[in-house]
């Protein structure tokens, strides 16, 4: 049987959208009482193309009027931009729109004061990695709303509900594991200004003080990425230069494996906001033009046939006028992603979905 999923007009989307989370089943999920965690990306500083607050407000209204208890939540990052630490994430989210008030519920980041709050969970079975250290507010919420804006991503291919769930609901250590095909940091000795904190924080004594200098032993390095969250000179770094995207793709999967097997089933839903699609994910502090026209907002139980539906969707648009995709002379059933991204293998990444179970391919698709 396919899988079901819904989609309202972008043009409608904050009027229609009460009806998409009654049609698509999010509303019978929500008990009274329940602790729901709206997972979503509160954009770089200096993007202009995120999620807009509106939007999010009016979901976090829904699921009050459900008698729900939200909050709307998301993690640091890795990079040192503007919301590596709790303190910047929070001042970046109200720069761009989302606070306690606007929201009407709490922000809460979720892995912590140090990006290291979580608990581990672990997978008997794995595409990448064994075990998924998913953030505390994530994993002590009742149900789980994976709000995600659909994008481009330059090393994952496609940005929907599959890798904001995964990367964006666990700790520093797991998207270190996620993102780096060999997860030990690199240590740059000229950079640092020896305050000796990633002696202090490292678990596995991989940094070390001998005459008031720093030493670094890769080969006691246990990835947990401690030491890039407190480095405050940039000496220590992600190597970012050993990403594959295909090693990517496959932590995200387990990422997102890891995630849900902290809620019990029927307790995760899924709304892809399908506007604003740029090539690049909201990490980028840019107004990149979007790659396709609006294509609407859907929602589905199935995280897997959501994303595949917006996807298509994608192929389907016309290219955007002025953007990458329409200089390359892409249009109507082109796949732009390829186009964008030519090194990046999209089909393998759904058969892989497929494969570890996280959804199915086949779906039905119901525009309201």
């Amino acid at each position: 049987m396919n899988s079901n999923v819904y989609r309202i007009f972008p043009h409608r989307s904050w009027q229609d959208l009460g009806r998409l989370v009654r049609e698509s089943g999010i509303d019978d999920m929500i008990a009274e009482g329940d602790i729901v965690a709206v997972k979503l990306h509160f954009g770089e500083l200096g993007n202009i193309r995120h999620i807009p607050p509106t939007l999010v407000r009016r979901l976090v209204d829904l699921v009050k009027a459900r008698k729900g208890r939200p909050f709307v939540t998301d993690t640091t990052t890795l990079y040192k931009r503007a919301r590596h630490t709790l303190f910047d994430y929070l001042q970046t989210a109200a720069n761009n729109g989302f606070t306690s008030e606007t929201m009407g519920c709490p922000i809460l980041i979720a892995d912590g004061l140090r990006g290291s709050s979580g608990r581990y969970v672990e997978l008997e079975r794995s595409e990448k990695f064994n075990s998924v250290k998913v953030a505390d507010a994530v994993a002590d919420a009742d149900v789980l709303i994976s709000l995600a804006h659909v994008t481009f991503h330059p090393d994952a291919g496609f940005a929907g509900n599959i890798k904001n769930v995964a990367m964006g609901c666990t700790t520093k250590e797991a998207k270190l594991a996620m993102h780096a095909s060999e997860a030990n940091p690199v240590f740059d000795a000229e950079k640092c200004t020896s305050c000796f904190r990633c002696v202090r924080i490292c678990p596995s004594e991989a940094f070390s003080r001998e005459d008031d200098e720093v030493k670094y032993d890769p080969d006691e390095c246990i990835g947990c990425g401690e030491c890039v969250a407190v480095c405050p000179s940039g000496a220590i770094t992600v190597p970012w230069e050993s990403l594959l995207a295909y090693d990517i793709q496959r932590g995200i999967i387990d990422g997102f494996r890891g995630v849900m097997k902290t809620f019990e089933e029927g307790k995760a839903a899924f709304i892809n906001v399908g506007m604003n699609m740029t090539p690049h994910c909201d990490c980028e502090p840019t107004e990149s033009i979007p790659s396709t026209p609006d294509i609407g907002i859907f929602a589905s139980m199935d995280p897997l046939a959501c994303d595949k539906a917006a996807a298509d969707l994608i192929i389907a648009a016309p290219a955007y006028p002025g953007s990458v995709v329409d200089e390359k002379g892409a249009g109507p059933g082109d796949d732009k992603i390829k186009v964008t991204y030519p090194d990046i293998d999209m089909d393998r990444y759904w058969e892989m979905c497929a494969k570890w179970g996280l959804g199915q391919l086949n779906y039905d698709l119901q525009t309201l």
